[in-house]
């Protein structure tokens, strides 16, 4: 059993990742929330990323279509020109935007777990996660970020336990860093 806490944490880990990986500098977040009503997202495509220890496995799917909107999105992301950006590129961009994503709960559950590791992405259709309910998840969770004048992406989150989980994640309170200062030691 996965504790309420628990899933809160997942949560916010997750929507961390994804302000921190799928929003440029310059963007405006108008909505980043968990979906409490989930329908298939219109996208075609989804990567799927990993992460496991000896006590969970969680799954972290974004989804996306190769529209020149999306298209632009993680061509921007990536600073790359959108125009120049091959199919292979676009996918790669892709791929490292949810890998950013997932690596940033990795980094946060290594904190509260030992032999946390991380799978590579896998590019699947989309409709192939209309099947994560079979996994008998503790925890099935969808998210979506809006940001302005771009079109909604969307995530799931999907974590499986092996034994009950029940920790307290909050996120960590903002720091004053430099901006580029130089440090001798």
């Amino acid at each position: 059993m996965i504790s309420q806490r628990a899933k809160a944490g997942f949560d916010r880990m997750v929507m961390q990742g994804m302000r921190a990986s799928l929003v440029k500098p310059g963007d405006v977040v108008t909505d980043l929330s968990a979906v409490p009503a989930w329908h298939q997202p219109p996208a075609s495509h989804a990567v799927v990323l990993s992460v496991a220890s000896l006590l969970f496995r969680m799954l972290v799917v974004v989804y996306f279509s190769d529209t020149p909107a999306v298209r632009r999105h993680f061509a921007g992301l990536s600073r790359q020109n959108a125009e120049d950006l091959s199919q292979q590129a676009f996918l790669d961009a892709v791929c490292e935007a949810g890998n950013l994503c997932c690596g940033s709960v990795n980094r946060d559950l290594g904190g509260l777990y030992a032999w946390v590791g991380m799978s590579t992405p896998h590019i699947v259709e989309s409709h192939c996660t209309q099947h994560l309910g079979i996994l008998k998840a503790g925890h099935l969770q969808h998210f979506q970020l809006q940001l302005d004048g771009e079109p909604p992406l969307h995530l799931t989150l999907c974590v499986s336990e092996s034994e009950d989980l029940d920790f307290d994640f909050q996120l960590p309170a903002p720091t004053d860093q430099g901006v580029g200062e130089l440090e001798l030691f």
